[in-house]
């Protein structure tokens, strides 16, 4: 199990890189447009698109790592008031829900890609293929299936054992 957490966290990491990349470009993006706007009276032609799409680059590539991290909202307060197997119990069906949710929402996501693709639905002013970022939006949510599987693991295997602090 460990390899495999090390692999996924690998991962993760690597995708919050990518968001925090997307970040800096959508800020230097918005930057860019508001100096030209207030020097030239004349806005960068297509920020709103920009910033839409490298939006849900954002959202969609640090979202595995925030789950990878925990860095959620939960009810640890009351939680953390259980002993370990009752607190891999929670986890265990915590992480079953999250990941049939987040499992309908990939193959949801995947559809609307291939169907974008198929028709080849394009952003209205610069008219960048939108299949593209719908794609890695699914993929990125597969990722975060991926860690919700590896605490459901961890949960069920704290389960057997009956120590450990809680997934």
């Amino acid at each position: 199990m460990n390899a495999f957490e090390k692999v996924v966290q690998f991962i993760t990491e690597k995708m919050a890189w990518v968001s925090m990349v997307a970040v800096v470009g959508c800020v230097a993006l918005v930057m860019t447009d508001v100096i030209r706007y207030n020097l030239m009276h004349e806005p960068v032609p297509g920020t709103h698109e920009l910033v839409e799409l490298i939006a849900s680059v954002i959202l969609s590539t640090s979202i595995a790592y925030v789950t990878f991290v925990k860095g959620h909202v939960s009810v640890d307060i009351l939680v953390d008031r259980f002993r370990p197997r009752t607190q891999a119990f929670f986890d265990l069906v915590n992480s079953i829900i999250s990941l049939a949710f987040t499992a309908w929402l990939t193959v949801g996501m995947f559809i609307m890609a291939m169907r974008n693709l198929g028709y080849g639905w394009v952003t209205g002013v610069l008219e960048i293929p939108r299949a593209p970022f719908m794609f890695l939006i699914g993929a990125s949510l597969g990722l975060t299936c991926l860690v919700l599987v590896m605490y459901a693991i961890r949960a069920v295997i704290e389960l057997r054992k009956g120590v450990g602090h809680g997934a």
